[in-house]
């Protein structure tokens, strides 16, 4: 079995047995993972193994756009949509490019986000 197919099978065991309190902080987390990698890539002039990174990381951000809750979530929502737009357009953007500080912009600003989150997640009580 090839490392990818086992990673792959490790994120959907941890997607399955995450609560809906972990999925969006593991989300962040292989969002980062994949812009990382794809910087690295881009470093060593992997360009199919870039193409394949950032089009990990922007199916991240579509399933991340896809769970908010407009009506519920508000302008959080709202404006979490707004950033996940901006990062789905800053992806494009370095496949046409490969501008590595566009990454750097990227993993600094999800990083953030992710602490920020996780932040949440250890303060809620775990869903019924």
């Amino acid at each position: 079995m090839t490392y990818d197919r086992e990673a792959s099978r490790y994120l959907e065991t941890q997607v399955v047995s995450s609560s809906p309190e972990q999925l969006v902080p593991l989300l962040y987390q292989h969002l980062l993972v994949n812009l990382k990698k794809a910087g690295l890539q881009i470093r060593e002039h992997d360009l199919e193994g870039k193409a394949v990174s950032l089009q990990k990381a922007s199916a991240i951000v579509f399933e991340l756009m896809s769970a908010l809750d407009i009506e519920r979530g508000g302008e959080i929502a709202m404006r979490l949509a707004s950033l996940y737009a901006y990062f789905t357009r800053r992806i494009s953007e370095v496949g046409r490019t490969l501008d590595e500080s566009i990454i750097q912009e990227l993993v600094e600003l999800v990083g953030s986000l992710h602490e920020s989150w996780l932040e949440v997640a250890t303060h809620q009580e775990p869903s019924p």
